[in-house]
């Protein structure tokens, strides 16, 4: 019958984007994970002594050198101490002010349009898998009620092939779940971190 050709190539169109949206998510899931490590700095305390021994020395430019040299510029630290040390004439009160909306605009809006792909993951996985089965079942009945003869392992299989759908559409948003949880919890402890160094580069601002 024409309309269960239809129906079984609109439940292949599918398939399809439930493959789609499974590299859609793995890519984003892999970018969000390479942005925190690049976010990261394990050996903070060594910039930080660096930038205090170059402020006491009066040396600001050298240390907003440093903080954009290759081994620091893709760092969050990096990054805000850099803001801070260019705006050390505007008093601490705007030196904070600036340095939030830096940490916002370039560390967390980039992450948060990642993420937002994974939610949308999660969500359009398991509506996706439960449209396709919906369609697989309905092609499935159509044969069954159309004058074509259906053997029974046929229709079996073409029920199990439908019910596949859903559960790919929960294989795929599952880990999507994990994943954007760990990275909320990544980002917040990254956020929580890299406040108290820049607390100890304000105070050698402060004291400058």
């Amino acid at each position: 019958m024409a309309v269960t050709r239809i129906i079984d190539h609109f439940g292949q169109v599918v398939y399809g984007a439930l493959a789609f949206l499974a590299v859609w998510g793995a890519y984003n899931g892999i970018l969000l994970y390479r942005g925190l490590g690049k976010k990261s700095l394990p050996d903070a305390a060594t910039l930080i002594e660096q930038v205090r021994e170059l402020c006491k020395a009066k040396k600001f430019d050298a240390a907003i050198t440093l903080c954009q040299s290759p081994a620091y510029w893709h760092s969050a630290l990096g990054q805000l101490i850099s803001v801070a040390l260019k705006n050390r004439d505007k008093g601490l009160a705007k030196i904070r002010q600036l340095v939030v909306s830096e940490f916002h605009s370039e560390v967390v809006s980039g992450m948060d349009n990642r993420l937002a792909s994974v939610s949308t993951v999660v969500r359009m996985g398991p509506l996706l898998g439960l449209l396709g089965t919906v369609a697989s079942m309905i092609a499935a009945f159509n044969r069954i009620g159309g004058s074509e003869k259906v053997a029974p392992q046929a229709l079996a299989q073409d029920i199990s092939l439908a019910l596949w759908a859903t559960g790919a559409g929960l294989l795929i948003a599952n880990p999507m779940m994990l994943i954007g949880n760990d990275v909320h919890a990544r980002l917040r402890k990254l956020r929580d971190r890299t406040e108290r160094q820049l607390q100890e580069v304000l105070e050698i601002l402060e004291t400058k």
